[in-house]
C-alpha cells in the first residue's frame, strides 16, 4: 500500500467522549490522503470500541502495554507512523476542516519550510471559545499569534523569536511537520518534560524555515483537567526553559547563524526570556497562596540566570506586560 501523505498522531487516555471529537475533526477534513495513528494509555476499553464504532480504515489503533505516559505514547505514534507529514493532535483538541488542506499546500510550494503553524482558537470542556486571562492581565483572544499575513520565515529569524521574544508555535495541535525534518532532529527530548514540543520546534528551527498561515487552523482546550492548563494553575518545572535554550545556544548550527552578531547578547536577552518564563510561576504562586513557590522561583532564576542585569530587567519586563495588556495596539483578527 501506498503511504499516506500526511500521519495524523494521536495519544490518548481515558477520554473516549473528547478523543471522538479530536478524531471527527479529522474526519471532516478536506484533503483525505491522510492516517489517523491512534496511541491509547488508556486503562478500560472505552476508546477501542468507540474506534471501532467509526469503521474508518484510515484508522489504525494501538494498545500500549499500560499507562506508559503522555510523551511515550506520542514518540510511539511517530514511529508508527508514514507519512510524508507528521501532525501531533492531541486527544482534546480540534482542527478545523482545512487545516490540512492549507498547510500541506504551503509545505508542498516552499521545500525549504520544515514546518507550517496557524494560530489557534482556546475552546473550554465543551467546545465553546473562550478568552482566558494568562499572567493575570493578558487577555487571549488566540494561541500562537505570531504576525499579521501569511508568509515564510526564515529559520534565523524564528528561531531568534524563540530564543529572546516569544514563541511563534509550540502545541503539536496548531502545527503540521515534514517528517525529514522529525527524523533528522531526532524526535523528541525526554529531558524536556512538559516542553518537549517547545524543543522540538525549537530544533526544527535549526535546520528549516517555517510558513506562518495567518488564519485560526486548530483549537486548544483549556480547561482545568487540560495538563497544560492544570500547570499554569500550580505551577511548573521551569528550569526546563533553560535547559532547551543552553541546548540550542550550545549547538554548532546556532553558532553558524548568527555568526557576526554579539553572542554574549543574545545569550543574555535568551536567559533573560527564560526567567520571564520563568515568572509564570508567580501566577501559580498566587492561585495557590504559596510564599514557597515564589522563594523556589526566584532562587532558580537565580541560579539559572547568571547576568544580575537580567534581575533588575525582570520588574520592568512585568510593568510593561501590564501596559501592553491594557494600553497596547489591537492587531486585526485572523481569517476565521
Amino acid at each position: 500500500m501506498n503511504s499516506p501523505v500526511v500521519s495524523i498522531c494521536i495519544p490518548t487516555f481515558n477520554r473516549p467522549e473528547l478523543l471522538k471529537e479530536a478524531v471527527q475533526s479529522c474526519l471532516n477534513q478536506t484533503f483525505s490522503d491522510f492516517e489517523i495513528v491512534i496511541t491509547d494509555n488508556s486503562t478500560n476499553d472505552d476508546s477501542l470500541k468507540m474506534i471501532s464504532g467509526i469503521g474508518d480504515s484510515r484508522i489504525r489503533y494501538y494498545r500500549n502495554e499500560g499507562n506508559i505516559g503522555s510523551q511515550a505514547s506520542s514518540v510511539r505514534a511517530l514511529s508508527l507512523s508514514s507519512g510524508k507529514y507528521v501532525k501531533w493532535l492531541m486527544d482534546d483538541d480540534l482542527m478545523s476542516p482545512v487545516f490540512l488542506e492549507l498547510t500541506v499546500e504551503v509545505l508542498e510550494r516552499h521545500p525549504s519550510a520544515g514546518v507550517a503553524m496557524a494560530p489557534m482558537d482556546l475552546i473550554d470542556a465543551n467546545g465553546h471559545r473562550i478568552i482566558p486571562r494568562f499572567y493575570v492581565f493578558r487577555a487571549m483572544d488566540y494561541r500562537y499569534r505570531y504576525r499579521v499575513g501569511d508568509g515564510l520565515v526564515d529559520r534565523k529569524t524564528i528561531l531568534h523569536d524563540f530564543l529572546v521574544r516569544d514563541y511563534p508555535c509550540c502545541v503539536p495541535s496548531g502545527v503540521l511537520f515534514r517528517h525529514e525534518i522529525l527524523q533528522r532532529i531526532r524526535g523528541v527530548d525526554p529531558v524536556a518534560d512538559f516542553a518537549a514540543d517547545l524543543d522540538i520546534c525549537m530544533r526544527a528551527a535549526l535546520h528549516s524555515d517555517f510558513y506562518y498561515i495567518d488564519q485560526v487552523l486548530s483549537s486548544w482546550r483549556y480547561f482545568p483537567q487540560n495538563y497544560t492548563a492544570n500547570m499554569h494553575l500550580t505551577g511548573m518545572p521551569v528550569q526546563v526553559f533553560y535547559y532547551i535554550t543552553r541546548k540550542i545556544l550550545k549547538d554548532p548550527i546556532s553558532r553558524e547563524m548568527f555568526a557576526g552578531q554579539d553572542w554574549a547578547k543574545l545569550e543574555r536577552d535568551s536567559l533573560f526570556f527564560c526567567s520571564c518564563r520563568a515568572l509564570l510561576n508567580f501566577q501559580a504562586a498566587w492561585n495557590q497562596r504559596s510564599p514557597r513557590l515564589v522563594s523556589k522561583t526566584l532562587a532558580l532564576i537565580w541560579r539559572e540566570d547568571p547576568y544580575r542585569i537580567n534581575l533588575l530587567r525582570l520588574p520592568l519586563f512585568v510593568i510593561r506586560e501590564i501596559w501592553a495588556s491594557l494600553f497596547g495596539p489591537k492587531l486585526p483578527p485572523p481569517r476565521s
